[in-house]
């Protein structure tokens, strides 16, 4: 988890530890032979998450802030 993360739910931090090699030195995995491939697979792969794809039913709640009842700015 980053320091400033606003977002400091128990359910999103921590990080993710992969075995890459065998004991020999071998790859593991014959797709992923090395970290950067496991993180550009990453990167491919969450926006398609199920929760990623899904558009929220009523409307999204952050584009509805600054709309409404205006205050008026004036004398006294």
């Amino acid at each position: 988890m980053y320091p400033r993360d606003p977002n400091r739910d128990v359910n999103s931090r921590g990080r993710i530890r992969i075995k890459m090699l065998n004991e020999d030195g071998a790859s593991m995995y014959e797709q992923f032979p090395n970290k950067k491939s496991v993180l550009l697979y990453c990167c491919d792969t969450i926006p398609k998450l199920k929760t990623r794809t899904q558009k929220s039913s009523g409307g999204d709640s952050a584009g509805g802030q600054g709309q409404g009842k205006k205050k008026k700015k004036g004398k006294r």
